[in-house]
């Protein structure tokens, strides 16, 4: 009798544990293609969005997420868009204080490193004609 229900538990441990697998590869799925979720997506938000990005300076009410996987280099992507918002400041002394600073390319871009740690990089995006920021973290 006891073996019977070890057999049991065992056995539902292990549909369970396949099933929350392929959940979670569903939802892997639906992050990389969506078009953006709110914190309120409980699933996406707290599955993908990346510690950073989580804890990133609101500047604006009008915001949600996006989360990709690439290939090539780049293979993850956490962004947080604001809508209605013009100032890049709070965003800028946060990366700062995480220890990020800015570097300059060619291109009359730049983005965020820390020194000596090219794992992880930074984008901060404006455009003040839609009155749009993103701030993207690159994962390598």
């Amino acid at each position: 009798m006891k073996m019977k229900w070890l057999t049991r538990t065992l056995g539902l441990t292990v549909v369970m544990a396949i099933a929350l697998v392929l959940a979670d590869c569903k939802m892997l799925g639906i992050a990389d293609k969506s078009p953006g979720f709110k914190q309120s997506d409980w699933w996406l938000y707290y599955s993908f969005v990346d510690e950073d990005i989580k804890n990133a300076p609101r500047i604006s009410d009008d915001y949600y997420f996006l989360f990709g996987m690439m290939d090539g280099p780049s293979p993850e992507m956490s962004r947080i868009v604001f809508n209605g918002a013009t100032d890049t400041a709070a965003l800028e002394n946060y990366l700062t204080a995480l220890g990020y600073h800015y570097v300059p390319d060619d291109e009359g871009g730049g983005r965020w490193e820390r020194e000596g740690q090219r794992k992880t990089e930074f984008y901060i995006w404006q455009s003040k004609e839609q009155q749009t920021i993103r701030l993207t973290k690159y994962t390598f």
